[in-house]
C-alpha cells in the first residue's frame, strides 16, 4: 500500500535499548573486575615476603645446616642442599673473593653476561663465603600476559550470549507486531519461537488474537448494518415518491423534508462504508501519473454548489502527479464539500509542487478553524460544532477519510489560515516516488 518503488519503513529493533543494557552490564562488570584485580594485587603484594627476607632466610638455613657437620663434608652437603632447593650453592674460602665480600651478614649481588643473578654472603660460622645461584631471571609467561585480556573479553562474550536470546525474541515480537499493525487479521504468533521472553510473547499473542477478533467483528458488523440499512431506505424513498405524486402541496413539503432526512442517512451510510474500506488490510493503491489540473477541474465540477464560487488556480510548477486518482478525488471532494458548507460564497483550490512534494490546497472565506481544534478534527465522528442541522450537515467522517487517504499516499494534511480568503486552508502534501 506504499508508493511505487518505495519500501515501507521497518519498525525499530529496540537495538538502542539493548545496546545501552549491554554497555551498562559490561561497564559494570569491568569496573568490578578492575577493582577486585587491583585489590587482590595490593593484598598479595602486602602479604608476599620481599626478596631480601627470602635471601636472609635461605642463607640462614644453609649456614645452620653446614655449621653442624665437619668442614671436609660441607662441600658435599652443599651440593645435596642445592639439589633439594633446586638452586646452585657454592662455598668459597674467605681469601678467594675477599675483594667482593661485604661485611658479615650482608649480601652482595652479581649479574653475569647472560643476565643470571647470584648472591654472595659471608658465613662466619663456617668460615666461608656462600654463593647462592646463578638464579635464572624470571621470565613472564605469555599466557599470564594474556589472562587479563582474556578475562575481560570473556565478560563481553558472556554478556553478549546472555543478551542474544533477548534480542532475538524482541526482534520476533517486533516483526509480529509490525505485521499485526499492517493487517489486523494476522495476530502475533511468537510464543512457540520465543525463549527468554516466552511469557511476554504468550501474553502479547493472546492480546493480539483478542484484538483481531474484536476489530474484525466490529468491521463486519458495520459493513453488514450499512448494507442492510440501504434496502429499507430505498423502500422508504420509493414510497415517498409514490405518495408524493398523489398528495397536496403541504403534504408534499413534508414528504420532501422526510426525503431529505432519508438522503442524509444514506450519505452517512456511504461515509461509514468508505471509511471502513479505507481501513481494510486488502485495500490496494492504484498509482497513476495523473494530469493534475484537468483532474482537479473535474473534481470541482462534481462538487460545485449553488451560491458558492469555486476557483481553480493552475500552477506551472506541476503538470502531472503520482496518486491514486479515485482515492485522492474522494479526499478532495470531501474537502471541497466541507469548504462550500462553511464558506461565505468563495472557495479556492489549486495544485503545486514545492520542494519535491505534491501539494493540493483548498481554502475558503469562512470563519476558519481555531488552532486548538485543528489536530482533533481529523478524528472520526469529531465535529467542531455540536449541531447536526441541515445548515452545517456532516457527521464527522469526511475529514477522517481525508486523513486516511493522504496517509495511504505517505503524506499528511495540515490546516492553516488562508492568506487570500481569510478562512480555513486545508493543505494535502505527499512525496513522489524516487526518480519522478
Amino acid at each position: 500500500m506504499g508508493r511505487p518503488g518505495v519500501k515501507r519503513p521497518l519498525l525499530g529493533r529496540n537495538r538502542l535499548l539493548l545496546f545501552r543494557s549491554y554497555l551498562f552490564l559490561v561497564a559494570g562488570l569491568l569496573i568490578v573486575a578492575f577493582v577486585l584485580d587491583f585489590s587482590f594485587g595490593q593484598l598479595q603484594s602486602s602479604q608476599a615476603p620481599p626478596d631480601q627476607r627470602w635471601l636472609d632466610a635461605t642463607f640462614a638455613l644453609i649456614e645452620r645446616d653446614l655449621s653442624g657437620i665437619p668442614a671436609d663434608a660441607r662441600e658435599r652437603r652443599a651440593q645435596e642442599l642445592a639439589a633439594e632447593l633446586r638452586v646452585g650453592i657454592q662455598l668459597f674460602r674467605q681469601g678467594d673473593i675477599a675483594a667482593n665480600a661485604n661485611t658479615t651478614q650482608e649480601t652482595s649481588t652479581l649479574i653475569d653476561a647472560d643476565g643470571n643473578i647470584s648472591h654472595l654472603r659471608d658465613a662466619a660460622s663456617i668460615d666461608a663465603i656462600v654463593r647462592l645461584g646463578p638464579i635464572d631471571e624470571p621470565r613472564e609467561s605469555i599466557l599470564l600476559r594474556l589472562l587479563p585480556p582474556l578475562f575481560y573479553l570473556s565478560i563481553f562474550i558472556v554478556v553478549g550470549l546472555w543478551l542474544r536470546p533477548l534480542l532475538r525474541d524482541i526482534n520476533r515480537i517486533t516483526d509480529g507486531a509490525q505485521r499485526f499493525a499492517a493487517d489486523y487479521r494476522e495476530p502475533l504468533a511468537t510464543a512457540d519461537k520465543a525463549t527468554a521472553l516466552a511469557g511476554l510473547a504468550k501474553n502479547l499473542d493472546d492480546m493480539s488474537a483478542r484484538l483481531s477478533g474484536l476489530i474484525q467483528s466490529q468491521k463486519e458488523l458495520i459493513a453488514a448494518l450499512s448494507h442492510e440499512m440501504r434496502t429499507p431506505l430505498a423502500r422508504i424513498r420509493f414510497a415517498l415518491a409514490v405518495i408524493g405524486n398523489e398528495s397536496d402541496p403541504e403534504l408534499q413539503r413534508q414528504l420532501d423534508a422526510l426525503n431529505t432526512d432519508v438522503q442524509e442517512v444514506d450519505e452517512l451510510i456511504s461515509s461509514m462504508l468508505n471509511y471502513a474500506r479505507l481501513d481494510h488490510p486488502d485495500l490496494r493503491m492504484h498509482w497513476q501519473k495523473v494530469p493534475v489540473h484537468a483532474w482537479l477541474h473535474k473534481a470541482v465540477e462534481k462538487c460545485s454548489q449553488p451560491g458558492t464560487e469555486i476557483r481553480v488556480s493552475e500552477d506551472d510548477s506541476i503538470d502531472r502527479a503520482w496518486m491514486d486518482p479515485r482515492l485522492m478525488e474522494l479526499a478532495v471532494s470531501n474537502l471541497l464539500v466541507n469548504a462550500c458548507r462553511y464558506a461565505d460564497g468563495q472557495v479556492k483550490c489549486g495544485a503545486t509542487r514545492e520542494q519535491g512534494e505534491y501539494t493540493i490546497a483548498i481554502e475558503d472565506n469562512g470563519k476558519g478553524i481555531p488552532e486548538a481544534e485543528r489536530d482533533t478534527v481529523f478524528k472520526a465522528f469529531t465535529r467542531i460544532d455540536d449541531s447536526r442541522n441541515r445548515e452545517t450537515g456532516g457527521y464527522g467522517l469526511g475529514l477522517a477519510i481525508v486523513a486516511r487517504i493522504i496517509d495511504l499516499h505517505g503524506g499528511n494534511v495540515n490546516i492553516e489560515t488562508s492568506a487570500d480568503l481569510g478562512g480555513a486552508k486545508f493543505v494535502l502534501r505527499w512525496k513522489p516516488p524516487p526518480g519522478d
